[in-house]
């Protein structure tokens, strides 16, 4: 098929009006490649999942209700269900069935991280940062844990939570690590996209990950990382701020499937960041698990997303 561009040219050769009325389509694709639909996130519960069960809908499933016939039937109506994964921190208990399976069947047995002596980071109340050195087994644990959701097909991908350049939480204390721990445990995240999206390429092109944390952490170290991933997750952005636009329309994953989503602080928010460069999903949910059990309404309507790898090929 022609690509717009050239039939443009032609258009532009034939007539000055079938030029101006190409230009026209051009600005009208791109608004329309530029508009984002509704995310929602089921952290606890299905409630209001079958809202987001249309084509370019996105549903974020919980560690422990991924089987629940609800998704599945989103998944049937045209939705994207991604699963929540924790890599960087392990729960102090078993949280269920499911989540275990993650934690090798017993977080106590989950590789911690080692430095400044193992297991005294924390990034999250109740549980302990996790061996994210590059090559670490726990590692290599995640990516055939991940690789097998990719063979079984009954998600669309992941949402790697508190997953980046650096760690963002505030118990993790992130500005007093030395410098060397930092860039160890950059690297190691680094490690592990690059490993997924190595395998998914191999399995299934049309995986998709997208990591809770961004890959900027003020310096080159962690770019790198954004060209495995398919986008990352804004929570809770200022509205207008300057940087969260600049990490929202970022390219990223060359696979052909981009998600930049935000969760906005209320409704009206995510109705700004809809607008925004670069971003595809928008949620209303405010956030604190209460908020994050089950997706509230749709903020948004569904559009059409043009940056998908089928789109470009028709």
């Amino acid at each position: 098929m022609r690509t717009p561009s050239h039939s443009c040219t032609l258009a532009r050769r034939r007539s000055w009006i079938a030029a101006v009325v190409c230009v026209i389509g051009l600005l009208i694709q791109a608004k329309a490649a530029e508009a984002a639909n509704p995310l929602g996130i089921a952290f606890k519960d299905t409630a209001n999942v079958s809202l987001y069960g249309q084509p370019t809908g996105m549903v974020i499933a919980g560690r422990c209700n991924r089987n629940d016939p609800a998704f599945d039937q989103a998944r049937r109506n045209g939705a994207e269900v991604l699963l929540y994964v924790s890599a960087t921190a392990r729960p102090d208990a078993r949280v269920c069935a499911l989540d275990n399976e993650l934690y090798l069947n017993d977080p106590t047995r989950v590789p911690l991280w080692p430095y400044p002596s193992e297991g005294q980071r924390v990034s999250y109340p109740k549980t302990h940062m996790t061996d994210m050195r590059p090559g670490s087994p726990w590692i290599l644990h995640v990516v055939d844990y991940v690789e097998q959701l990719m063979r079984e097909g009954k998600v669309d991908g992941v949402f790697l939570d508190a997953m980046g350049a650096r760690s963002w939480d505030k118990l993790a204390d992130w500005s007093n690590w030395p410098q060397a721990e930092r860039d160890v445990w950059t690297d190691g995240n680094i490690d592990l996209v690059r490993r997924l999206d190595e395998r998914r390429r191999a399995i299934d092109p049309k995986f998709i990950i997208v990591t809770n944390g961004y890959w900027d952490r003020g310096d080159a170290r962690g770019l790198d990382g954004e060209r495995y991933v398919d986008g990352i997750m804004l929570e809770h952005p200022k509205a207008g701020s300057s940087w969260h636009l600049k990490q929202a329309s970022k390219p990223f994953s060359d696979l052909g499937h981009r998600r930049v989503l935000v969760v906005a602080t209320d409704h009206e928010a995510a109705q700004e960041w809809a607008k925004a460069a670069g971003v595809t999903h928008v949620s209303d949910q405010a956030g604190g698990a209460r908020q994050y059990a089950h997706p509230t309404e749709p903020p948004i309507a569904f559009e059409p997303l043009h940056d998908r790898a089928a789109a470009a090929a028709e």
